[in-house]
């Protein structure tokens, strides 16, 4: 095993037609932004079927990582606990500094809603809070939202202006299902500085109003100087030295946006949410 530079281990075997496959084996590791990641999916099938070039919005970081390694991330592995590698997780998980841990870091959870449901039960001795980042490709059932609710997970859904009109109804709805559970909702909002276009005004209208629901978390596209949506003005980029992950490159529409790790970050995927309402 040797890691990458965002400093998950590169846990992968030979696959299919020269790619590598994820290792179907549950793992917690600490990425170079900060965060505790133990994904009970890699890989993100039906994202990559509706953007094939790329992931989501031709820009998915972990899909551009997989690629560089060789990785098919088109195909999502579910991973499992087991005898050998339980007892590390859990202590990684239980002694890692930050309050909580996040599934969903390079692929979605939700290609195997049931898996990740287990392992956050399994993980619940250890005082932290799990938090689920999920494009809902696949809907949770009432029966794993209600189990989430009683670990006290939080759940963001990952939007933006990109989307289109019938995807934001589909996304909008389940953080209002979710929140209808108890579970503390987050709108996390992939945002951009979109140029005067006619595409890129719809896109901002879209944007404003994702921003607008509460709670919701800001996180600008990191995107590349050849993507056709900035040659074409519709995102404007610039360049910021100073950003943790992801590339340099952000479309950035509010200058305030926080850019660093995750251990100073006032948003903390929305677990302050969470531990605000537990304390009134």
């Amino acid at each position: 095993m040797r890691k990458t530079p965002n400093g998950s281990l590169f846990d992968t075997e030979p696959g299919i037609g020269g790619l590598r496959a994820y290792l179907p084996i549950l793992t917690a590791v600490e990425n170079g932004k900060g965060v505790l990641d133990v994904d009970t999916v890699k890989g993100c099938t039906l994202g990559m079927q509706a953007y094939p070039e790329g992931g989501c919005y031709g820009e998915c970081y972990a899909a551009k990582t997989a690629a560089r390694y060789g990785i098919d991330f088109a195909t999502s592995v579910t991973r499992q606990m087991n005898h050998r590698s339980w007892r590390d997780v859990f202590c990684i998980v239980r002694d890692h500094r930050a309050t909580w841990y996040r599934i969903g870091t390079a692929g979605d959870p939700c290609h195997d809603w049931e898996n990740t449901v287990r392992v956050c039960e399994a993980l619940r001795g250890t005082g932290k809070v799990p938090v689920i980042i999920t494009k809902h490709w696949i809907a949770a059932s009432d029966d794993q939202l209600k189990r989430l609710s009683a670990l006290a997970a939080v759940i963001n859904t990952s939007t933006s202006g990109m989307d289109s009109n019938p995807e934001l109804y589909y996304l909008v709805g389940q953080i209002g299902r979710i929140q209808s559970f108890g579970i503390v909702s987050v709108c996390r909002v992939v945002t951009c500085e979109y140029g005067d276009t006619g595409w890129g005004r719809e896109c901002r209208e879209k944007q404003n109003y994702l921003l607008s629901l509460e709670p919701s978390i800001d996180n600008p596209l990191r995107a590349s100087q050849l993507n056709q949506r900035v040659l074409s003005g519709d995102i404007l980029l610039t360049k910021h030295q100073e950003s943790r992950g992801g590339g340099k490159y952000l479309s950035l529409h509010n200058e305030s946006v926080y850019l660093g790790t995750c251990e100073t970050c006032p948003d903390q995927c929305g677990v302050q949410n969470h531990l605000s309402t537990k304390r009134k």
